[in-house]
């Protein structure tokens, strides 16, 4: 069960570290793109500032959620020198309870919000704004999966795991 658990977060994980990885490079290249025009040709574009202000906000969502079930984000290692197993597991649970009710306020805020906006369309690009708004409840509903992979997998396994998984 656990190993099914850790091959499904795991999976995910690689998925949006790629997904983030292609937006970085494409909002790299629309920011060069920019320069060139604006600079070199004097016709600067009229849709990359906005295309890689939405590209953002994704790259952002998506890899946030990859690091969040890799524990690349900074934490307050204020506990961590406490010797009781019990209460380190009890605080990290505690931790990622929290952090799965706010990736629920944030879904459910932002599935609502993405939908009222359908009708809105981007200045430059004409797509409906419903697109960059849908970063946020879909990054919220991938960290919340991830953190409940997290709660299922006990830490030291995990880290185990994970260790394991970036060995060449």
């Amino acid at each position: 069960m656990r190993r099914r658990v850790f091959k499904l977060a795991m999976g995910l994980t690689h998925v949006t570290e790629a997904i983030s990885a292609v937006l970085l490079i494409a909002i790299i290249l629309m920011n060069v793109a920019q320069v060139f025009y604006r600079y070199v040709l004097v016709d600067p574009l009229s849709w990359s500032e906005e295309t890689m202000r939405y590209s953002t906000a994704w790259m952002v969502m998506l890899a946030g959620s990859a690091a969040l079930f890799r524990g690349e984000h900074m934490v307050i290692s204020l506990f961590t020198s406490v010797h009781s197993p019990l209460f380190r597991r009890l605080l990290h649970l505690t931790v990622l309870t929290c952090i799965a009710g706010f990736c629920l306020l944030l879904m459910w805020e932002g599935f609502p919000a993405a939908i009222n906006n359908m009708r809105q369309v981007a200045p430059a690009t004409r797509i409906p704004m419903t697109i960059p708004y849908m970063a946020i409840p879909v990054g919220a509903s991938l960290m919340l999966i991830k953190v409940l992979c997290l709660m299922v997998l006990p830490e030291d396994v995990l880290r185990r795991e994970i260790s394991e998984e970036n060995k060449p």
